[in-house]
């Protein structure tokens, strides 16, 4: 009995070994002969999608795996289907022409132009156009900023730099900007503004030393030691009266500044820059500027009341302008002060609020000649 089973195994286990061979044989003989094209690396054998869903799922899945596996040289990567359609090659071998073989920005496989009836090509990522500037090397055209009438040639070299420095900014914003030294720092490149009647002052345009105006007269009464210049004065009045009619109360809390007395409150304030102005840089020694008070006589209760609400309404049709804005601190250089309005004529307040100019150095720099006319 022990020789019968010893003889059973070994016959067994010959069996096992001849049919492991045979399957290796006819493997390797389907491997060498299934297709003409020699060379290939994975033959994937599968139904086609007309043989049933299961197919079409397995033929999905053997499609991945080929858009997966690295190819030694993507140049001459070739993904695409025989003329048998059971059969899938993924060869370096074969170079299709490159017009038919395009490249994905998502994926470094490429893709085919044609393909066959497995998955849908993979649609590059289309981004919208981004407004075009001209490279720093790149040669800019004169007429993009010489058709403004406030343009200076003198400039041009300066508009040209900073149009790619503010590369936010339109051609227009860039020239009133150089105009207006807002390329350079508060308080450098400083110029002597000589006109008698001076529309602007700050802190690149100062007034002569010894300067004040040609003459001043009383705010409120006779009595009153606050004042102004004569046509400051008289808009004022009837801002007024048109704020009484309205209910309101307009009080004014300073006006005309010496040079001596600016001086004294840039040192209380620790000569800082921005919340006071320094000497000959402020616009009350011009006599055109005005502190209103709020309802308790303090500055800063003055913005959220219905008083200055109304005069941040209203201001532009007296000749009035909300001098320091919040929306303009990076152009005035000082802080936001709702109580500081400037007397600069109705002409040139109505301009300004019809033309959305939000600070006179805007102003002046698309009109120069407006400063030099006054």
């Amino acid at each position: 009995m022990n020789i019968i089973k010893r003889v059973t195994k070994f016959f067994l286990f010959l069996t096992i070994i001849t049919v492991m061979v045979s399957l290796t044989v006819t493997a390797l003989y389907i491997f060498e002969h299934s297709s003409t094209t020699k060379g290939g690396f994975l033959y994937t054998f599968l139904p086609t999608e007309e043989s049933g869903s299961a197919a079409f799922f397995l033929r999905q899945a053997a499609t991945q795996l080929r858009m997966q596996l690295p190819s030694p040289d993507q140049n001459s990567v070739d993904v695409f289907a025989t003329q048998n359609p059971s059969v899938i090659v993924y060869s370096p071998t074969t170079t299709m022409p490159e017009t038919t073989v395009p490249y994905s920005p998502i994926t470094t496989a490429p893709i085919q132009t044609n393909p066959p009836a497995l998955l849908p090509p993979i649609a590059p990522i289309i981004l919208p156009p981004a407004p075009y500037k001209p490279l720093f090397n790149e040669p800019i055209p004169a007429t993009l900023f010489n058709i403004f009438p406030f343009y200076i040639p003198e400039n041009s070299h300066l508009y040209e730099y900073f149009y790619y420095v503010w590369y936010d900014l339109l051609p227009e914003t860039v020239v009133w900007k150089v105009n207006a030294h807002l390329h350079l720092p508060f308080y450098s490149h400083i110029r002597i503004n000589n006109n008698p009647n001076p529309l602007l002052v700050n802190p690149f345009y100062r007034l002569p030393y010894g300067f004040s105006p040609y003459y001043l007269v009383p705010v409120n009464n006779p009595y009153c030691t606050l004042r102004a210049t004569p046509e400051t004065v008289t808009a004022f009045k009837t801002f007024r009266e048109s704020a009484i009619e309205n209910g309101f109360n307009l009080t004014v809390r300073s006006a005309y500044r010496p040079a001596q007395q600016q001086a004294r409150l840039f040192a209380n304030q620790n000569f800082v820059d921005g919340v006071v102005a320094r000497p000959y840089h402020s616009e009350h020694q011009t006599g055109r500027a005005l502190d209103l008070s709020g309802p308790q006589g303090f500055l800063d209760a003055f913005a959220p009341s219905p008083t200055g609400i109304w005069v941040a309404n209203n201001a532009h049709y007296y000749g009035f302008i909300i001098r320091y804005r919040a929306d303009t601190t990076h152009i005035t250089g000082f802080i936001h002060e709702p109580w500081h309005i400037t007397y600069v004529g109705l002409n040139i307040s109505m301009y300004m609020h019809s033309n959305d100019i939000l600070s006179l150095e805007e102003f002046v720099a698309r009109h120069p000649e407006a400063s030099l006319n006054r």
